[in-house]
């Protein structure tokens, strides 16, 4: 345990560090961005995404007591700072974000509870974008009256269409528990081939036996949650209010440029950008992330320098503001004793 510990203390500064010099460049158009941005958005900014961490620890809190695990709301909350920060410095499709909250919550949840938690995230967070986009949809359409732009609203539309075919066919691979194991028997033979052709491991880190036990953990889980349909909503309010306080921020970042633009546009550049750095994981979205943001704007008819200026101060103020506090709390629940925090 204190071997894996380490080894993710470190993972984590160097993603730290790949941050910090793939920034580097941004620093000075952010700082000549700044001269004209209004500073009262910032505190509104921090405001919206502490808001944004609570519905995620609120998040965790409900599907943990589902299987009556009861973990304390402040650890769950500092755990959702970091993860931000996983997911960001240790791009992983979500796999290294799984392995730290098992850690960090350790030994209250076990590691196929943390995997079910995981992935159910993503799901009821698919379901959460399509009411979000639908909401866009209304904005772009209420907004432009006789002037509606067919090409945004036939976007809106096929992004919708997207999201829910994705999340369709997400919950079809994990309906069925053959099915979830066909789909992850390459990214297993991967994880074994890596651990035992270089590490040299004898080993195997997903052999057959700890991968039953991980995959009984999970269904036994996802069959509580089959069962308490009334916590549905719950689940799906508190990953509905962390896309709200997400597109929320951005749109409090156009404000401090002096640009009150119609929020469906924010809404759909948003969406399109998350869609585009799930699909490039394996940068954690960097760059793809912005560059798509920006073009998104520039399509929906945002002019240039306002899209660059907006999506700049909004990634290095979100990096600036809450990476630091992420890895903190990151490096604390690896090396602090998780039993004290929790009931």
């Amino acid at each position: 345990i204190m071997k894996l510990r380490r080894l993710l203390i470190l993972v984590g500064l160097v993603g730290i560090g790949v941050i910090v010099l793939v920034n580097l460049g941004d620093v000075p158009e952010f700082l000549a961005v700044l001269r004209h941005f209004h500073w009262y958005a910032v505190p509104l900014m921090i405001l919206v995404q502490l808001g944004s961490y609570y519905t995620n620890a609120r998040y965790y809190q409900a599907i943990f007591a589902i299987s009556d695990y009861e973990v304390d709301l402040r650890r769950l909350y500092e755990a959702s700072l970091a993860i931000n920060f996983v997911n960001q410095a240790v791009p992983s499709a979500g796999v290294a974000a799984t392995t730290y909250l098992r850690e960090a919550i350790r030994p209250t949840v076990s590691i196929g509870t943390a995997a079910l938690a995981q992935l159910g995230r993503y799901i009821f967070t698919f379901v959460s974008y399509f009411i979000v986009l639908a909401v866009g949809f209304l904005f772009l359409f209420l907004g432009t009256g006789d002037r509606l732009d067919q090409v945004s609203v036939r976007l809106v539309l096929v992004l919708m269409l997207a999201v829910l075919a994705a999340g369709i066919v997400l919950a079809a691979v994990f309906s069925e528990r053959l099915r979830l194991e066909a789909t992850l028997s390459p990214v297993i033979r991967l994880v074994n081939g890596f651990a035992s052709k270089v590490l040299r491991r004898a080993r195997l880190p997903l052999g057959p036996d700890r991968m039953k036990r991980f995959l009984d953990e999970i269904y036994r889980g996802y069959g509580l949650v089959k069962e308490r349909k009334d916590r549905w909503p719950v689940l799906l309010g508190w990953s509905l209010g962390c896309n709200v306080a997400e597109v929320s921020t951005l749109y409090i970042i156009f404000i401090g440029l002096g640009s009150w633009i119609n929020p469906g546009v924010v809404i759909t550049a948003y969406t399109i950008a998350i869609i585009a750095s799930t699909v490039s994981f394996i940068t954690g979205g960097v760059g793809i992330y912005e560059l798509t943001m920006i073009g998104a704007f520039v399509a929906l008819g945002v002019p240039v320098a306002l899209a660059f200026s907006a999506v700049l101060v909004y990634r290095v103020l979100s990096m600036i503001l809450f990476l630091p506090p992420g890895f903190y709390f990151y490096r604390r629940h690896l090396l602090v004793d998780p039993t004290k925090d929790t009931k």
